[in-house]
C-alpha cells in the first residue's frame, strides 16, 4: 500500500518491504532500503498497472489530488506511462514536472546508460523560437531533447537532436 511520507513531503512510500524491493529492482523509486520513496508519477503508474494501491482512495482520486498541486500532473502522467511502456526507464526531476529523464531500454540502473531529456509542453507544437530555453537546458546537460506535446488523449513526441561542431 502506498502512503505519503512524513519526512519527505510530496513523496510516497510502499509499506510492503518485499514489494518495495521489487519496485527498486525494476528501476522505480530511490532512497536507502530502510526508506524506499516513490515520486507521485511512479506511484500512479504502478497503481495503474495494478502492482500496488493507495492507502487512501484510488488512482483517479490520486490524480485529481495531484492536479490540485500541479496542473501539469495528468499530462506528465500520460507521458510518463507512454515512455515507460516502451521499456525505457523514466526518472522525474524533483524540482517540478516539466522535465523527465528517459533512459535507454535494457537491464540495469541509470548509470552508464544513454539518456534523453523529455520536456512536457501541453498544447500545440511549439515553434523553434519558443523552445530556445529547453534547447539550452538540453545542450548544457549534453542530452538529446524530446518534446512531448498535444493533449492527454493525443500525445505527440518530437526529438531535437544535438549537434556538436
Amino acid at each position: 500500500m502506498l502512503g505519503e511520507t512524513k519526512k519527505s513531503k510530496g513523496l510516497l512510500s510502499e509499506s510492503d518491504a518485499s514489494l518495495a524491493q521489487k519496485f527498486r529492482d525494476a528501476g522505480f523509486g530511490f532512497g536507502p532500503s530502510s526508506e524506499f520513496l516513490l515520486h507521485p508519477l511512479e506511484a500512479a503508474y504502478l497503481a495503474q498497472l495494478g502492482k500496488t494501491s493507495f492507502e487512501k482512495g484510488n488512482i483517479a482520486q490520486f490524480i485529481t489530488a495531484q492536479k490540485k498541486k500541479d496542473k501539469l500532473f495528468p499530462f506528465a502522467f500520460v507521458a510518463y506511462a507512454a515512455i515507460r511502456g516502451t521499456g525505457r526507464m523514466v526518472r522525474p526531476y524533483a524540482e517540478g514536472l516539466k522535465y523527465l529523464r528517459a533512459y535507454a531500454p535494457g537491464v540495469g540502473r541509470e548509470k552508464d546508460r544513454p539518456s534523453q531529456l523529455v520536456c512536457l509542453l501541453p498544447g500545440k507544437v511549439p515553434s523553434a523560437k519558443s523552445i530556445s530555453e529547453e534547447i539550452r537546458v538540453a545542450h548544457l546537460a549534453r542530452l538529446d531533447l524530446i518534446l512531448a506535446c498535444g493533449t492527454e488523449a493525443e500525445m505527440k513526441f518530437y526529438k531535437v537532436s544535438s549537434f556538436n561542431f
